[in-house]
């Protein structure tokens, strides 16, 4: 079986696993610290110009992964235009 026959045959749930697996291992870590730092009564102190934030760990957390988010998904929405221009 050539690696072409068998990359038709293949299931898009397995292809899609096998693209994205490194950001599926990343959320998953995300949630365990989130849920971690949820069970607990820890908070957060964010200095942030003149204004001091005070919110819950896990909060934090979810903050700076959907910022994260939108950052990567700009990248890569700003790199697939720039590769359709050439």
């Amino acid at each position: 079986m050539s690696a072409d026959t068998h990359s038709s045959t293949e299931n898009g749930f397995v292809r899609f696993l096998k693209r994205k697996w490194f950001a599926i291992l990343l959320v998953v870590l995300l949630v365990v610290v989130a849920i971690q730092n949820g069970v607990s009564d820890d908070k957060a102190t964010i200095f942030f110009l003149w204004a001091e934030l005070t919110m819950p760990t896990w909060l934090l957390v979810l903050i700076i992964f959907i910022i994260g988010g939108v950052v990567g998904w700009i990248f890569a929405r700003n790199r697939a235009a720039r590769r359709a221009r050439r």
